[in-house]
Formats: structure tokens, C-alpha cells, sequence
């Protein structure tokens, strides 16, 4: 395949281009999580119970006492909110599973991470599978990346079919209001 002269100067100008929006993108998604970190008490909780259609508002730890999802909720600091995340329950407490929504200032996602975790033989005990996923201002997917790591995070090579991981379904949305409507959150002031 033969490229003119002009294509190569598209396919050079594009590659750029693509890699300074990744970098900025993972930079914002950054950023969110250490805002989270800082912020965990700014967090709105919303809990899924068995048996009731609307979700439940969870204030100064009241907890209900059976829990299907966790929704959590962050806003920025201009009150826009800036991630959303649906942890299903674990009764058991041998696995857990994080859905994690990322949106821009248009409340357009930008970042969706999803991991689950469950006790295996490697190193540390715990295994860790990873999606991330980087996406445009069209909802395009621009960076994908599927990793199997320990406890702490270090790549490890092994068969995750070997392992009983429990690959719910999910939705990846598109924004942050499909994303509240999909979730059923009805936020109020």
C-alpha cells in the first residue's frame, strides 16, 4: 500500500494529536481519583436493596441492612459531578467488582474503569482484572487496556479462565445523564 504525500503528513499530524488528548485525558483521570482520595467524605452514597424498585440515600453511615449495588457519587468543587461509580455487593466477601464512570465538564464520559477482584494463587492472594478505557468527545474509544494484576497492582502473567471471575453484564455510557438514568439515581438538592 502506497500513501501520498499529503496522507502521510494526515497519519503524522494524527498520531500526535491522538496521543496529547490520551495523555490528557489519563492526567484528568488523575487528578479525579486523587480529588477523590481527598474528598471521600464529599462522596453522595446511594444503595440498591433487594425488593425496592428506587434507590436509598445513605447519610452519616445508616447503612440498610441488605445491599445489592452501591452507587457512589462526586461532584467537583463547582458542584458539577465528575464520576459515578456501581459496586455490586459481595455477600460473601470473596470477590468485588467497581464500575467506574469518568465525565468532563459537558458531563460527556472520558474514562470508564471497570475491575474485579477475587481471591486466587498468586502472589498477595488476590487477583485483579482490569478494564480502562479512554474515549474522545465523540464517544470514540480511543485507548483500551485489559490487565491482569496482584494485590498491589503488578502486572501478572496467568490464565485468568482458570479463575472463577464473574463476568457480570455492564454498561459502558455514553454520558452522565444516560449513566443516572441507566443507574436509576434521581438526584435532588
Amino acid at each position: 500500500m502506497f500513501l501520498s504525500k499529503n496522507s502521510d503528513n494526515i497519519l503524522v499530524n494524527l498520531l500526535p494529536q491522538k496521543d496529547t488528548i490520551l495523555f490528557s485525558l489519563k492526567n484528568k483521570k488523575a487528578i479525579v481519583d486523587q480529588y477523590l482520595g481527598k474528598h471521600d467524605k464529599a462522596v453522595i452514597v446511594f444503595v440498591k436493596v433487594p425488593g425496592k424498585k428506587n434507590l436509598i440515600r445513605v447519610k452519616n453511615e445508616k447503612w440498610p441492612d441488605e445491599i445489592e449495588y452501591t452507587y457512589n457519587i462526586l461532584k467537583n468543587s463547582s458542584g458539577k459531578i465528575i464520576f459515578v461509580a456501581q459496586i455490586p455487593y459481595s455477600e460473601s466477601g470473596d470477590w468485588n467488582i467497581e464500575y467506574k464512570h469518568y465525565f468532563d465538564e459537558q458531563g460527556n464520559t472520558y474514562a470508564f474503569y471497570r475491575e474485579e477482584s477475587i481471591f486466587g494463587d498468586v502472589k498477595g492472594g488476590v487477583l485483579r482484572k482490569i478494564l480502562l478505557n479512554y474515549y474522545d468527545h465523540n464517544f470514540n474509544n480511543i485507548n483500551q487496556v485489559n490487565s491482569l494484576t496482584d494485590k498491589d497492582y503488578k502486572l501478572i502473567k496467568v490464565n485468568k479462565d482458570l479463575y472463577d471471575f464473574r463476568d457480570y453484564k455492564y454498561s459502558i455510557y455514553k454520558n452522565l445523564n444516560n449513566c443516572l438514568a441507566g443507574y436509576g439515581i434521581k438526584l435532588t438538592n
